[in-house]
């Protein structure tokens, strides 16, 4: 239990740091000159991805300096045990296949934070040219993945692990990661990020690295770039895409559990 509550206050240390940085943003808008709520709002979603990507940044400092304060490694407390880039592959190639599968899946469905993101992006690139890709990029690919996994797995996942078995473990830290999508997305996004936890936490206990399940998490959120550019496709055709993902997903993880026994 103690180390249960330890994982909810570092989900609450998360939610603090973004609630700070988000009025920090608009204290800055009120300074451009900015008075009303809903223009303050604005501008605050106009800078969401470079909000997003100072606050996790902050977090993993905070994060990291309060283990050095009481004189805790880092590399230890999270996993940051290097790994080969072979055995990276195939767990890496499941989280993008299943995502996509995911993705497929949940075409006709609108998630407020991939509007947000992609009305940040336009900004951005209103701008300067290409620097919403950069920035989204930067964000999805890098920033995100590193600070969910460094809370997720290299903190919430390895507290749980010295209290219960591996697989529960694996499984309670999957639906908090699912929770800190909730706001983000609602029950649909929330289910899919605590899926695709599963697999990231399969990843992280049989390489023992987090830097393999950043890897998985990187992949798992190349979809968000691709489907703009993919053609429409009918439901059905969407469907049974979806599945032939899902099943080589599946395949894919199974052989890379057994590879890793």
């Amino acid at each position: 239990m103690k180390n249960f509550l330890k994982s909810i206050a570092c989900l609450i240390f998360y939610f603090a740091v973004q609630f700070i940085m988000q009025m920090v943003f608009m204290l800055f808008g009120v300074v451009s000159g900015i008075q009303s709520e809903s223009g303050l709002m604005e501008f605050s979603m106009n800078h969401l991805l470079l909000m997003v990507i100072l606050s996790n940044m902050v977090t993993i400092i905070l994060l990291a300096l309060l283990l050095k304060f009481h004189k805790k490694c880092i590399k230890e407390e999270w996993s940051l045990v290097p790994t080969k880039i072979r055995i990276c592959i195939s767990p890496s190639i499941s989280a993008f296949l299943l995502s996509f599968a995911w993705a497929l899946v949940t075409y006709n469905l609108s998630f407020a934070n991939a509007k947000q993101i992609e009305k940040s992006a336009a900004f951005y690139s209103n701008i300067f040219s290409g620097l919403g890709v950069i920035m989204m990029a930067l964000t999805l690919l890098v920033v995100q993945p590193v600070m969910e996994e460094i809370l997720c797995r290299g903190i919430i996942l390895n507290k749980l692990k010295n209290s219960m078995p591996e697989w529960t473990a694996v499984l309670l830290s999957s639906l908090l990661f699912g929770i800190i999508h909730l706001m983000a997305g609602g029950l649909w996004l929330t289910i899919g990020a605590a899926v695709m936890g599963v697999y990231f936490g399969i990843v992280f206990v049989k390489t023992k690295s987090l830097y393999a399940a950043i890897l998985a998490h990187s992949f798992a959120n190349l979809p968000d770039f691709i489907m703009s550019y993919l053609p429409k496709l009918e439901f059905v055709a969407r469907i049974a895409l979806a599945s032939v993902c899902a099943a080589l997903s599946f395949i894919i993880m199974i052989l890379f559990m057994k590879m890793q026994k």
